[in-house]
């Protein structure tokens, strides 16, 4: 690839289409989809990644009144991580964008759509932190109530709550952890709907999330947690 523009397309279709391990994309839907963008076009990739996305919801729309569980998460996943890489370049002024709005909402909702259907549906939480909360999701591998060790899983900068799922839960849930992925200030949807923005005391965000797990006895007996939350968690639990 010649130039910058181009590069970044290169990664972020690779980055979309990774997550066909996990459900989050068909290899065909993909290159169909970036065949049709012009390189370094922006604007073209929005309107080519919405238009596959809002295709693929559709799919799973029908498939879900016509009683098809399965098909219908596994297009409605597909399509929330279409909405999301959609709005990936749209950043000259997002605030004030009303497309990226739509675009990340679609993300969001056809996400939480599939996570109901999933075999042991998703759980939304809102996780206290200052005087208003941070989204997230409880994924449980199974229905149990059997205590398992948990991940607790953010990603950064330019991730979603929703990608989380795709980049280490499925996986996780495979190998019998339970998740609890949250989107902390600066991420997702904390800027445009909350006015949230990053902070470096980053130990202030972690701390509500560790501190959830102890209301939710079926969550945490032990705990397998990134590097990165250890070491945000070990300032306000030292020893």
């Amino acid at each position: 690839m010649s130039g910058l523009g181009e590069q970044s397309f290169s990664f972020e279709a690779l980055r979309a289409a990774g997550y066909a391990v996990h459900g989050g994309a068909d290899l065909g839907e993909v290159l169909v989809t970036c065949r049709q963008i012009p390189e370094g076009d922006e604007e073209a990739w929005s309107v080519q990644w919405a238009a596959t996305a809002a295709r693929i919801e559709r799919i799973g729309r029908d498939a879900l009144a016509a009683g098809h569980r399965v098909s219908a998460r596994e297009a409605l996943l597909r399509a929330s991580n279409y909405y999301r890489t959609a709005d990936f370049y749209r950043r000259e002024n997002p605030a004030a964008d009303a497309e990226s709005a739509r675009l990340a909402r679609a993300s969001r909702q056809t996400f939480a759509d599939a996570a109901a259907l999933l075999d042991t549906p998703a759980r939304a939480l809102s996780v206290p932190y200052e005087d208003t909360t941070l989204p997230g999701y409880l994924f449980l591998a199974d229905d149990s109530g059997t205590p398992r060790p948990t991940v607790l899983f953010h990603g950064g900068y330019d991730s979603t709550l929703e990608e989380d799922y795709f980049a280490l839960a499925a996986g996780a849930l495979r190998r019998g952890y339970n998740v609890i992925a949250f989107d902390g200030p600066g991420q997702g949807g904390t800027v445009r709907e909350q006015g949230l923005h990053f902070r470096p005391d980053w130990e202030a965000v972690v701390t509500p999330v560790v501190d959830l797990t102890a209301t939710a006895p079926t969550i945490l007996r032990e705990g397998a947690i990134p590097r990165a939350a250890v070491e945000a968690a070990l300032s306000r639990y030292p020893g």
